[in-house]
This record gives structure tokens, sequence and C-alpha cells, in this order.
């Protein structure tokens, strides 16, 4: 099984530490889309898209690259957030973009991240230390529990 996460972080690192987490499970390589090119997704089985949330949105470049990706019946596609308020469940429009492209989703995983984006900089950031080490174990868990979904299949 060959996966990949793609992500953006380029704040405080917040989603590059979750997406390091799971990608030790996971044995995943990381793609950081603000700074390298989207590899060929057909070489891989699970393609994760993580991001830390702004305005409720995923980066930007992340939901390009979403969107324009052409998967497979057989790969498995997961969603990862970081942000600052924990408000909802910010990886629902991609999971629409998924549905209507056909794409399962394998999973979502959501945390908290600090964050001094828009207002929150004002008042020096909010959820500071975070992702912490039981975020990034959930984290790992959460990849743990994709390769056992592989592995029954």
């Amino acid at each position: 099984m060959k996966a990949l996460i793609v992500y953006a972080s380029p704040h405080h690192g917040n989603t590059r530490k979750v997406a390091e987490a799971m990608a030790r499970p996971l044995q995943a390589d990381l793609v950081d889309v603000t700074k390298e090119p989207l590899p060929e997704l057909s070489a891989y089985d699970f393609v994760g898209f993580a991001s830390g949330i702004y305005f409720q949105k995923f980066h930007k470049r992340v939901e390009e690259c979403l969107k324009a990706a052409a998967f497979s019946k057989e790969q498995r596609v997961f969603l990862v957030a970081t942000c600052g308020a924990p408000l909802g469940n910010y990886t629902r429009k991609l999971e629409k973009k998924l549905e209507q492209k056909g794409v399962p989703v394998a999973g979502v995983f959501q945390c908290r991240g600090y964050d001094t984006y828009g207002i929150f900089g004002k008042v020096g950031g909010i959820a500071k230390g975070h992702p912490n080490a039981k975020d990034l174990a959930r984290a790992e868990q959460f990849a743990e529990k994709l390769m056992g979904q592989a592995v029954k299949k």
C-alpha cells in the first residue's frame, strides 16, 4: 500500500506536524503544495489532503489540487484539518466535492492548531500549544486505523 499526504502549512507548521505524525504508520510521502508540485496521484492507494483552516476553508492550494485531481475507484481519500477554533466540521465542503466525483472518503481527522490568522493575531492567538502530544498521538492512531481498513480489504 502506497500513501501520500498533500498538505499546506504556511504559518505555524500545525498541519505539517499532524501530517508527519500520520505519515509514520502510513509510510506516506509528504508534499507541501505551497512549495512543491503535486505528484501523479495514480501512483498512490491512499491520498490525504490536509490543511489549516482559513475563514472556515481549506488552504486555496489544497482545494485546487483536490478539485483538479482524478481518482481511480481503488483509491481511498482522507481529509485532515487543523483549526484554532473547533466550531464544526471544516471538511464537509471537500467531502461533498469528493462525493460529486464519486470518491468515498475513508476518514476525516480534525484537531486544534495554534492560530494567529486574521483577528486572532491581534489577541496573541488561540489554541496555543496545539497540536500537542495528545493531538499528534490521535493523528497517528487515525492513520493506523486507515491502515487497518486497507488490510481488511
